[in-house]
């Protein structure tokens, strides 16, 4: 009766969306095999059993790192028939670099849409296209449904978490686990971004690395945060240029990527030694920055907020679970960790 009633307050165009992503959810539970079952299946292949161990692994030394209650996320395996599980669609408007958000009860809103048919995924494209947005649309092979209470099953281990190497696929464990622990309601930058913080640091003690893999790897971080931030001034030049022209969006954006975005980080990742530049392969439109802009630009602020409350990782954390819980207010959630300082 509930859910009939929340249907009543959505558009058609969304129950459609969330019939289908229903129907897709559900298909990830269809067929799926118990870990201890497909670790002594000899029909399985060996390196998917050597990366579900992996993660069997992380998951336990996860939950006892915060001293919290094992779930049952991630007790079962479900082989896709595709590469990734779902793909996601960001749409924008041609003279802002804001991802236009969807709204869905219970969950809050989102910058973004996830379709489990790639198909799916390249209609709704095509069509915010044919409307006159520009779009972005990436393959996601890793997500969470946050093992949420009010849903009837887990997350399961999906075969394209196969895809990362070892060390990536234990980040990768870390990540989406923060997620089920802490998830903030119409924060998706901060959520991301804090999954991201938390699973980086996780992954140095897991490894036990050395002084010098911790120098080598802040090292490739501090130049991956360089190229993006000058990505992130790029785009507010782009933001500027909008407000100021007013017309002509798309003669805007072509002049502005061939004189000053190609150039400028074309010689930054010179400066910085990064052989292979990632942005030189995009293909750039104000829906691909604001899909950087979503997942980036809070790192900085963790980190000083990480300092500045002098806690380890875990009191770090399970400090923010409970400030998670007093979170009430109309502002971001990284402004409400702040006036707690």
């Amino acid at each position: 009766m509930r859910l009939l009633i929340l249907f009543l307050f959505i558009s058609c165009a969304k129950v459609s969306y969330i019939a289908e992503q229903g129907v897709g959810q559900l298909s990830l539970e269809y067929g799926d095999i118990d870990n201890a079952e497909f670790l002594n299946d000899p029909n399985q292949d060996e390196k998917y059993k050597h990366k579900v161990r992996i993660i069997e692994k992380a998951k336990k030394y996860f939950f006892k790192y915060y001293g919290l209650e094992e779930s049952s996320i991630y007790d079962e395996v479900k082989i896709l028939d595709q590469k990734a599980v779902t793909y996601l669609v960001i749409h924008s408007e041609v003279d802002k670099i804001k991802a236009i958000e969807t709204s869905f009860p219970i969950v809050g809103s989102f910058p973004y849409l996830g379709f489990f048919s790639k198909k799916s995924a390249m209609e709704f494209e095509s069509s915010k296209q044919k409307e006159g947005f520009h779009t972005y649309m990436r393959p996601v092979y890793a997500y969470s449904t946050l093992n949420h209470p009010l849903l009837p099953f887990d997350d399961n281990i999906l075969s394209s978490f196969f895809h990362y190497n070892d060390k990536a696929l234990v980040e990768l464990v870390f990540h989406e686990l923060v997620h089920t622990i802490i998830f903030v309601g119409d924060n998706v930058g901060f959520n991301e971004n804090l999954a991201q913080f938390i699973s980086e640091k996780m992954i140095i003690e897991y490894f036990n690395y050395s002084k010098e893999d911790q120098s080598r790897i802040i090292i490739k971080k501090e130049k991956f945060l360089k190229l993006n931030k000058k990505i992130v001034s790029l785009m507010e030049k782009l933001r500027t240029q909008y407000k100021i022209k007013k017309t002509g969006s798309d003669r805007i954006l072509l002049d502005f990527l061939k004189n000053e975005f190609l150039p400028t980080i074309t010689d930054l990742c010179a400066q910085l030694g990064i052989e292979s530049c990632w942005p030189l392969k995009e293909e750039w439109n104000n829906a691909r920055f604001a899909a950087l802009g979503t997942y980036e630009g809070k790192r900085d602020e963790l980190e000083e907020i990480f300092v500045k409350y002098k806690l380890d990782l875990k009191d770090f954390v399970l400090m923010l679970i409970k400030k998670e819980k007093q979170f009430d207010e109309n502002t971001s959630f990284i402004e409400f960790l702040k006036k707690g300082l």
